[in-house]
């Protein structure tokens, strides 16, 4: 994010200036036949006349008048830029080094280069540099005022395989800690105030799909238009954050004839048209971490992805479906927070039953008094976390200094007897259909009367897959109706 989460695998495509020899690592697309006037059709296919592509540089390929695919087989073997290996958590960034006595006059260009440098110049290290990508500029801005009138040794400590560095580390300097806490916060208010102006406004303003012709008169129409006829997966809308400029990064990439997915270059839109629709490759890349800074989701947890989140706790595929609902036959624990309070319990049940006694929150009882389905809790919990975590009321949105001051507050102006209304705009807003909290126990730890023996047997992705295609669904009706 000039901030990202956990960056993995992210390519550089330059610009080139134009040469008289083609790239011999691009496509090369056949020929097009010259436009000739009409003669009777022939079953014997001859060999066209060669001619230039004509695309202006700079426009959108699924714009071009020209329909016609090319037959070239555009795949050459080699591996997709996409996978190509790069170290990790690499990313492009455009970092100056703000530490005292620094002799490099110029900007670093990628996180790998920053970490080498600080390492080599300054004999310093940062533990999980990466969760801190969000605002890495002022965090390094920040301790470098700081270890300009104090010594490193009192917030670091010598790192064991190379005992010329120091390593700053969140879990062991205080001062570490508050500062990332404390910078997450600020981004995130800032992101969500962005996306609260951007609903306001942009998104009421008509766009053109980007793979076809057709021009949307709202957000809300063009991501159904683009999901519904090309298939295009971006995940959940309503996490977007900076969505213009993400939509026209997206534009970018192909006016430049480059897949969205694998970020292979092609010669010829029609080339690249075929590859797309063959390959399926109307999608992001999950490992393409420079997309995290457009998803809402990665500024809630620092160096967490916006891909779905089966794969964090899971060496191979064979782990995952080893690990289904149907071979789940005892308890385990599951660490779960009250919504309400610091309070972590053992275990999902214990901690609804916490809420029920210290706070008077019965959420089986509120369920059946308030009829909410299973979506409709997934809401009013999430709904809770994020209010609690700026240390706001959910109810009558009053704020604390302190979460630690929320019970007495909730149970002086009886907050929860008085419980929010049904029409309430967080219910229908998408964003709460996804968790505020990676992997909150809470949001599977409650009785589903809904749930079918099918859903008990599939895998832990298969369900997760199929919740999240729910929540599409849900979020663009949700979408239909704000119109």
């Amino acid at each position: 994010m000039s901030d990202n989460g956990e960056w993995q695998t992210v390519s550089n495509h330059k610009h080139h200036p134009p040469t008289t020899e083609v790239n011999k690592t691009r496509r090369r697309s056949k020929a097009a036949p010259l436009k000739k006037k009409p003669v009777a059709p022939v079953k014997d296919k001859k060999k066209s006349t060669p001619q230039h592509n004509t695309q202006q540089k700079g426009s959108n390929p699924f714009h071009s008048g020209d329909e016609e695919e090319s037959e070239d087989d555009e795949d050459d073997g080699l591996p997709d830029p996409i996978d190509l290996p790069v170290p990790p958590y690499h990313t492009n960034i455009v970092v100056s080094c703000p530490f005292e006595g620094c002799e490099s006059p110029m900007p670093f260009l990628d996180t790998t280069t920053l970490v080498k440098h600080l390492k080599e110049s300054h004999k310093l290290a940062f533990k999980n540099l990466h969760h801190i990508y969000m605002a890495l500029d002022a965090y390094l801005s920040r301790w470098a005022k700081e270890l300009s009138t104090k010594n490193i040794s009192k917030y670091a400590y010598l790192d064991p395989e190379n005992k010329e560095v120091y390593v700053i580390d969140p879990e062991k300097c205080p001062l570490d800690k508050e500062i990332r806490e404390k910078m997450q916060r600020e981004k995130l208010n800032e992101m969500l105030n962005i996306q609260q102006r951007e609903r306001e406004v942009d998104s009421k303003r008509p766009r053109k799909c980007l793979f076809c012709k057709i021009v949307c008169e709202n957000r809300a129409i063009l991501f159904r238009h683009m999901f519904c006829e090309h298939n295009f997966n971006i995940g959940l809308p309503d996490n977007l954050v900076l969505v213009n400029e993400f939509l026209d990064t997206l534009e970018s990439k192909l006016s430049s004839l480059q897949c969205l997915y694998c970020e292979k270059t092609f010669t010829s839109p029609a080339v690249l048209r075929k590859h797309m629709r063959k390959k399926k490759h109307f999608k992001i890349a999950s490992k393409n971490r420079k997309y995290d800074r457009f998803y809402v989701i990665n500024y809630l947890e620092p160096g967490k992805n916006w891909e779905n989140f089966e794969h964090d706790n899971y060496d191979s595929d064979d782990d995952k479906r080893d690990e289904s609902w149907a071979d789940w036959e005892e308890d385990v624990d599951e660490p779960t927070m009250c919504l309400f309070d610091i309070e972590v319990l053992s275990s999902p049940k214990e901690a609804m039953e916490h809420m029920k006694t210290a706070h008077g929150f019965d959420l089986s009882q509120i369920r059946k008094e308030k009829d909410l389905d299973f979506y409709a809790t997934i809401v009013l919990i999430n709904y809770i976390r994020h209010q609690s975590s700026l240390n706001t009321c959910f109810s009558c949105g009053c704020t604390v200094k302190d979460l630690a001051e929320l019970p007495a507050h909730l149970k002086s102006s009886h907050c929860i007897s008085h419980f929010v209304p049904k029409d309430a705009s967080f219910w229908k807003d998408p964003r709460y259909l996804l968790p505020t909290y990676e992997n909150d126990p809470l949001l599977t730890g409650f009785e589903d009367d809904g749930e079918n023996d099918a859903d008990m047997n599939l895998s832990d992705s298969e369900a997760n897959m199929k919740y999240m295609n729910e929540v599409m669904k849900r979020s663009l009706h949700i979408s239909d109706e704000k119109m």
